[in-house]
């Protein structure tokens, strides 16, 4: 019996949230973070979210905090064009697994953000002492602006 629900279990573990399943915080949050990332000097090419593997929203006296975990994929589009629907996804782009950090306030505007989009040969190194948004929040550390974790 266990064989057949192995494959199952892994099956199940490997499908991310959709989109539509996301709470409206969580939708900015990942726009916010998807904003965040594209302007970014280094990067050049567009990229898709292919994923959301975890989302969670935390209230906290003034607004929401969201924790977000999603793949990202390069596009055929150059950045600048990023939100531009016609952009498709490079079979062989260049891939990034994603932890964003977002501070919303009570009206959804910003109060801080951390984004780190290591490339995905990357992320085992990173993995390692990954950041933890949530303990310490990076945005009471003077300067934080919060992007590749240089903070």
């Amino acid at each position: 019996m266990w064989q057949l629900l192995l494959p199952l279990a892994l099956g199940l573990g490997t499908m991310g949230l959709g989109r539509a399943e996301l709470t409206t915080a969580q939708h900015r949050g990942l726009q916010v973070a998807l904003e965040e990332f594209h302007k970014h000097p280094p990067v050049l090419w567009a990229f898709q979210v292919t994923s959301v593997d975890n989302a969670a929203d935390t209230l906290f006296p003034a607004g929401q905090f969201v924790r977000l975990e999603f793949k990202l994929q390069q596009t055929s589009c150059r950045k600048k064009d990023w939100r531009k629907e016609d952009c498709k996804v490079k079979p062989n782009g260049r891939k990034r697994k994603c932890l964003a950090c977002i501070k919303l306030d009570s009206k959804d505007q910003v109060l801080g953000r951390m984004v780190h989009c290591p490339i995905q040969t990357q992320v085992q190194r990173v993995r390692r002492g990954l950041l933890r948004c949530g303990e310490t929040g990076p945005w009471e550390r003077p300067g934080w602006r919060g992007w590749g974790g240089a903070w």
